[in-house]
């Protein structure tokens, strides 16, 4: 997945999460369904709807700070509503309260008859450069 800033996050590529949009305000990806990312009854796994919860809080920080890339994930909180059966799952994600380098977030997932499937709560930390090179 590249977004406007050209960040490439191999992973989420691979599932196919697409970036909709990101602003200032909040985030928005969405995902089709295939089979390969169904559990046993049919539904979207839970680990891609959690996948796309915590992307969708680190494009919202983006966003709020106006950065390109170096957010790292420091906690991620995740409740399941209801399974998604539809052909689609979008999530969208927006930042409650941002501080000089960590940002608290909340995320929610539906599906696409709008019904809510999930909802998270994420703390993240902007990396400096000097973060990022040695990770």
């Amino acid at each position: 997945m590249e977004g406007s800033a050209g960040i490439k996050i191999p992973f989420t590529e691979h599932l196919g999460v697409q970036l909709i949009e990101s602003t200032k305000e909040h985030a928005l990806v969405s995902l089709k369904k295939r089979p390969e990312l169904l559990n046993s009854w049919g539904a979207t796994h839970g680990g891609v709807i959690m996948t796309m919860l915590d992307l969708v809080m680190s494009w919202a920080v983006r966003g709020h700070y106006g950065v390109a890339g170096g957010v790292l994930t420091v906690d991620l909180s995740v409740g399941f509503m209801k399974g998604s059966f539809g052909d689609k799952v979008t999530a969208e994600g927006r930042v409650l309260h941002g501080g000089k380098s960590t940002a608290f977030c909340e995320a929610e997932a539906r599906d696409d008859g709008g019904a809510l499937l999930a909802k998270a709560i994420g703390t993240f930390k902007l990396l400096s450069d000097k973060e990022k090179k040695s990770g």
